[in-house]
């Protein structure tokens, strides 16, 4: 007989299907309640092993840390459910689940397996009979009696481990940890870089609205700003690198001024001849020798109202190619050049003096408008590179590191030498002089350096006695009687005292006390605007020169 294969498709198959999806969900409840302590066993699992980590490395602070823990937990608990829910299921393999279940002896699956065709039919009134069998005994069967919705029987262990691990990452998260400091002067540095960006970007600005700069003087300055710039800009930019960025763009800076100066200087002076045979030939002779101040000041003594109408317009020409000559290195010594020429061409005796004195007053300060400016350009980077020095380190705490020390506040300035209690002379010189406060160890250096009247004058006494102990101490008893006019003490033989020296050479100490400045002046503390004194004051006292 041949065996047929036609699916049977009925409404008692659909009814059995819709059984089996109820008993589903009865079993995925069961399995929820089950997973709920693994899923935070794994999500508490996860935050020690992060609270751990960020006990040996400075990664996160203490508060992300509780909340990406509080975040992890949960997405576990959630990721546990989803994986509980939304895990797919046939209806064959829960036919066959339940049957075992249930100890229905495989009818349920025989019968679904009969009507969709899976099992082939001899008869398909024994394949209705099984399935009528199939529907029957499944409504008699009551899942709650053998799917409980209460805990397992290992569900204590599993909340016991929830519980050890909760105390473990609690621990760990809370304690003191050595690497919540770490992280903070991170974040204090970081943020004084970015307020240092800030900085660097106001000063572009400024310089790009300089009136005293030109456009290419002002360009060369935003793109060495630019590049402490895209230095401090960088991902992860150490403190180390922000301070070499910095204070390369301030020596470059103080570079550039010395080369506006000397470009606005060498303008000037090729410049001198456009005077030569006019009544301002002692400008001309002044800015050959490279005299602008003589210069500046010959040509205020001009008096326009004593110059012939011949002279006023040579002398007008002649501002006006000083000032054509001048333009492209500095722009306003050009305009009040122009101003001065224009003001001789009107015939204005009055207007052309004070327009001379305006000019002749430029002139002086020829090559220090520009270097003024970029040098305060200079010194606002040095200001940023200072806070960038301070961030995140301890004030207080600040090791001497062998040079100078810093000052109170955090202000670095020259102090005294950290090499015990030797002195290198840094306060004070050596034909005497006070030291002043500034001797003592944090205080800054004292630069006055007036020459003294070449007198004497009398020292006042400070005797401070003090009982030992202090007042109101224990009273010493001295032997003998002081007041009968013999000596007190103790007589006897003494021992005599060592002969030597005590003293070493000053040519074997001198190059201890270098290398000491040398790393004082390299280590960042001593401001920037001493250094130079320093180095110069120090380099006068070598036994060599």
């Amino acid at each position: 007989m041949a065996i047929q294969t036609t699916v049977v498709r009925s409404s008692e198959i659909k009814r059995l299907q819709g059984v089996l999806r109820r008993w589903d969900v009865r079993l995925r409840l069961q399995q929820s309640v089950g997973w709920l302590p693994k899923g935070l066993l794994i999500g508490l699992i996860l935050t020690f092993a992060l609270a751990l980590a960020a006990r040996l490395w400075p990664i996160v602070p203490r508060r992300e840390v509780i909340l990406i823990g509080v975040l992890l937990i949960t997405l576990s608990v959630i990721g546990a459910q989803l994986g509980v829910w939304l895990w797919k299921r046939t209806p064959f393999q829960l036919a066959r689940r339940f049957d075992v279940l249930f100890g229905l002896k495989e009818r349920i699956s025989t019968a679904l397996e009969l009507g969709h065709g899976v099992l082939p039919l001899e008869s398909e009134t024994l394949a209705r009979q099984q399935i009528d069998q199939a529907l029957k005994v499944s409504r008699g069967v009551n899942p709650a009696q053998f799917i409980s919705l209460r805990p397992e029987r290992r569900a204590p262990i599993w909340w016991g481990s929830v519980l050890v691990m909760l105390l473990a990452s609690a621990l760990a998260i809370f304690l003191p940890n050595p690497q919540e400091q770490v992280l903070a002067q991170q974040a204090e540095v970081e943020q004084a870089i970015a307020q240092t960006i800030e900085e660097l970007e106001h000063l572009q600005e400024q310089a790009l609205a300089d009136p005293s700069l030109t456009p290419d003087q002002q360009l060369a300055i935003v793109e060495e700003l630019e590049e402490a710039i895209e230095t401090l800009s960088q991902q992860d930019v150490s403190q180390e690198e922000a301070l070499a960025a910095l204070e390369a763009t301030q020596q470059d800076l103080r570079d550039l001024s010395e080369q506006f100066a000397a470009e606005q200087q060498q303008a000037l002076q090729q410049a001198s001849s456009l005077f030569d045979g006019t009544p301002a030939q002692e400008v001309a002779e002044a800015l050959a020798e490279g005299d602008f101040q003589g210069a500046g000041e010959a040509l205020q003594n001009i008096d326009p109202s004593a110059l012939t109408p011949g002279e006023r317009q040579q002398l007008s020409e002649a501002l006006q190619g000083a000032a054509s000559a001048v333009e492209g290195s500095d722009p306003q010594m050009a305009q009040s050049l122009e101003n001065a020429a224009q003001a001789l061409q009107s015939g204005d005796a009055a207007a052309a003096g004070q327009a001379l004195n305006q000019a002749g007053e430029a002139m002086s300060q020829a090559g220090s408008r520009a270097t003024t400016q970029v040098d305060q350009y200079a010194d606002q980077v040095g200001q940023s590179q200072s806070a960038v020095a301070r961030a995140g380190k301890n004030p207080g705490n600040q090791p001497g590191q062998g040079g100078m020390g810093q000052a109170p506040g955090g202000q670095p300035g020259a102090g005294q030498s950290g090499q015990g209690p030797s002195h290198s002379g840094a306060g004070r010189g050596e034909g005497g002089g006070d030291a002043g406060p500034g001797g003592q160890a944090g205080q800054p250096m004292s630069t006055d350096n007036d020459p003294g009247d070449g007198g004497e004058r009398p020292y006042e006494d400070i005797f401070s006695p003090q009982r030992v102990g202090g007042e109101g101490g224990e009273e010493v008893d001295v032997p003998g009687d002081p007041e009968a006019g013999m000596p007190t003490g103790v007589e006897g033989d003494l021992a005599t005292n060592p002969s030597g020296e005590s003293s070493r050479p000053y040519n074997e100490v001198w190059s201890d006390y270098a290398g000491a400045v040398n790393q004082a002046l390299d280590s960042g503390y001593v401001p920037l605007d001493l250094r130079d004194l320093i180095r110069n004051y120090f380099g006068s006292l070598d036994p060599n020169n």
